[in-house]
């Protein structure tokens, strides 16, 4: 078994996964990920900017467990740390755009609280190097990586 990091930032597009369900490619191994972090394996984290996020998403997606978000919201509120995107992110977003702003927010915030993984499916945020800063992994390579 390959020892993986134990603070795990999730982008929004995970939570989204969970919270619009199967017709999301990744909802699987992303509800995999959420239950593991439940379970403790590793100290998971997101942003409330995430939050705001996926509600608008899930209010617009057909399919979606809407009806549930403030259930489901504070279900995983009670095993994920919620963290603030600080006013020095967003300047570094801005002094640094590479294309995707919220992309670029949720990145420097990751990478300022020192998390050591950064979940997402988003592809902008696949193509940056990784190397400085978190482990930047599929929702589906971070499975494997337990398994």
């Amino acid at each position: 078994m390959v020892e993986i990091k134990k603070r795990v930032f999730f982008d929004t597009n995970i939570l989204v996964d969970v919270l619009v369900g199967n017709s999301r490619p990744s909802f699987k191994a992303s509800l995999e990920l959420f239950h593991a972090a439940r379970k403790g394996l590793f100290e998971a984290f997101i942003t409330t900017q995430s939050i705001i996020d996926a509600e608008f998403i899930c209010r617009r997606s057909p399919g979606s467990r809407y009806m549930e978000f403030p259930l489901l919201m504070l279900n995983i509120m009670s095993f994920v740390n919620i963290i603030y995107i600080h006013a020095f992110s967003v300047e570094k977003a801005l002094k640094n755009p590479s294309g995707d702003f919220e992309d670029d927010t949720q990145w420097f915030q990751a990478n300022f609280e020192d998390l050591d993984v950064f979940v997402t499916s988003d592809r902008h945020l696949l193509a940056r190097k990784n190397g400085e800063g978190p482990l930047i992994i599929t929702p589906e390579g971070l499975v494997e990586k337990m398994t």
